[in-house]
């Protein structure tokens, strides 16, 4: 029992150590990169580093994770769907929404719970969008990232992180469903958009 408590205080130890922070950084940008769930690295980081500083690594890891899906994602298969969509013009749709829809329609789907993190990185580099509005768009991630981090600074042994859950905050919930609300509300407009000028142009 004795050699495990050292153990542990010891792996803690490392974590609070500059090359343990860069490890951990690391690993949660690997995790973003293979599409993994994030959550539960989160409530670690607020568990390891409290609230804020939990808050910081963990939005400046999944902004590195995210911008490298971006690339990857726009440099070699964006083309490919590019070529796709050239021969069934109609499902091409889904690439003007985002265009058309740009920042807002990024930073809302950011916000919904509705749209998986790590694969909205590798949509978002398969579509004609700047990474300038995909980098302000993660702006989004940041009420959760804190929620999952606060919760995770009231851990008082990485034991207490398996019972910990995510509480209804009230706050969060509305901006949830508000930003999925519109998310689906302006796709839904540009897409009648879209196929409406198709049609007239093909008539």
């Amino acid at each position: 029992m004795n050699i495990l408590l050292e153990n542990i205080y010891s792996l803690a130890f490392f974590f609070h150590s500059g090359i343990g922070i860069i490890a951990f950084s690391f690993i949660y940008i690997l995790i973003v990169l293979l599409i993994l769930p994030a959550s539960w690295l989160s409530l670690l980081s607020g568990f390891l580093y409290g609230s804020y500083i939990g808050s910081i690594i963990v939005f400046v890891s999944a902004f590195i994770g995210a911008s490298i899906a971006f690339f990857i994602s726009k440099s070699f298969f964006a083309k490919k769907l590019k070529k796709f969509f050239n021969r069934y013009p109609k499902l091409s749709v889904l690439e003007k929404v985002v265009k058309r829809g740009g920042l807002k329609l990024i930073f809302l789907a950011r916000l919904s719970p509705l749209f998986p993190f790590s694969i909205l990185n590798y949509f978002y580099g398969l579509n004609n969008i700047k990474f300038r509005d995909f980098a302000l768009g993660l702006v989004g991630i940041i009420p959760a990232t804190f929620m999952y981090c606060s919760i995770g600074s009231l851990a008082r042994s990485l034991q207490d992180l398996k019972y910990l859950k995510s509480t209804n905050n009230l706050y969060l919930t509305l901006i949830g469903v508000g930003s999925t609300v519109l998310v689906l509300y302006f796709s839904a407009k540009y897409s009648r958009e879209y196929l409406n000028n198709f049609e007239e142009f093909n008539l």
